[in-house]
């Protein structure tokens, strides 16, 4: 029986019930195979003949061989071992020199939804697969903003850029020659944060409120010392969307160091995706970028998130070597409040999960 959580290297159970982000819809062309192992499981996506994605488990149950080394072929994938053709839902439609087509000769197919420009898999139960419950990640086509969309592969497991993504204050430190503007009183302006943690029915948010933040002209932010404010939004099984806005100095004073809606004179946005692969290794998606009004200023924001993004990977993967090394004893502090909360969501999740399947099963 499939357990309904997959469990990384470190311990941490990623529900199985869940729409996992496989890519951005650039990622599947028609005509081709992409092949993607997710939570363990190896898959082949493709189109059909209309244009929608499919996933079939990239396996052909004839021999075991993988169905991304076929071809596609008449709306579904054909298997270039002995040249069995299955259809976008897996039933075997064509088995050359045999007229008769075992109705078990299948390969599993997971339920799939093109949204937002990326592609999310259903990894569990497909009767429990439900399209309300893709996030609203807005995507790198979206008119209201200029973003550019990346993927990361990380050799480290999923939980680490997890805890990552909850906890900002270490922009002070890893992104200090990005993100935080290069300068000592910006990464003291990252740490004196007002912070707010907020607990969601399906994950956290976080809204931070940094008043007389020092210049940062990166980009044509702001020259002078101004406010800033962000959200972000982190949500089971591993979506991240954040927006920040830049005011003038002293426009927070007078919302009570909060968010100034329709004040802000600059505002980018990314939405981010971690997508555990196998236990130790991760693919994480990414789209960055200011708002459509300064479209111009894409390209600058696409290099400076990718360098931020890499700052990242380099010390997370650094981070797991040493783990390996010597254990994944951690201790958390006072800046962890986000990861807690997190924790404790995902656990509330999974265990109304297993109740249900244990429900299901005595039934």
């Amino acid at each position: 029986m499939t357990t309904e959580a997959f469990i990384d290297a470190v311990g941490w159970q990623h529900p199985r019930d869940a729409w996992y982000m496989a890519g951005w819809d650039k990622d599947v062309p028609p005509g081709e195979i992409t092949a993607i192992t997710m939570l363990g499981q190896p898959l082949a996506l493709a189109r059909d003949e209309a244009g929608t994605v499919f996933a079939l488990e990239d396996r052909c149950p004839h021999r075991a061989a993988p169905l991304s080394l076929g071809r596609c072929e008449g709306g579904g994938l054909r298997c270039l071992y002995h040249g069995i053709r299955f259809a976008s839902d897996g039933r075997a439609v064509e088995v050359p020199g045999q007229d008769v087509i075992p109705p078990a000769l299948r390969a599993r197919a997971y339920p799939v939804v093109e949204r937002h420009a990326a592609i999310w898999v259903w990894m569990g139960d497909p009767a429990l697969a439900d399209a309300g419950q893709i996030p609203e990640f807005i995507g790198y086509r979206h008119p209201d903003w200029a973003m550019t969309p990346g993927r990361l592969d990380y050799e480290a497991p999923a939980r680490l850029i997890h805890d990552n993504l909850l906890d900002l204050s270490h922009i002070a430190y890893v992104h200090a020659a990005t993100f935080a503007g290069g300068s000592e009183e910006s990464a003291d302006g990252w740490l004196a944060a007002k912070i707010s943690n907020i607990t969601l029915p399906n994950g956290v948010a976080v809204e931070r409120a940094m008043a007389g933040m020092p210049p940062n002209p990166a980009g044509g932010r702001h020259v002078d010392e101004a406010d800033v404010w962000s959200r972000y939004d982190f949500t089971v099984p591993g979506v991240f969307i954040l927006r920040t806005e830049t005011y003038p100095h002293g426009t927070m004073d007078r919302a009570s160091q909060g968010r100034c809606e329709g004040l802000s004179q600059f505002t980018t946005f990314t939405c981010q995706a971690v997508t555990p692969l196998t236990a130790d290794t991760t693919c994480y998606f990414f789209a960055f970028g200011p708002w459509a009004a300064e479209a111009e200023k894409q390209d600058f924001f696409a290099d400076l998130g990718l360098r931020a993004f890499h700052e990242d990977k380099r010390m997370i993967e650094a981070q797991w070597r040493t783990m390996q090394a010597t254990g994944t004893r951690i201790m958390p502090l006072a800046m962890d409040q986000a990861v807690l909360k997190y924790e404790a969501v995902n656990k509330r999740l999974l265990a109304a999960r297993k109740a249900a399947m244990q429900e299901k099963e005595t039934a």
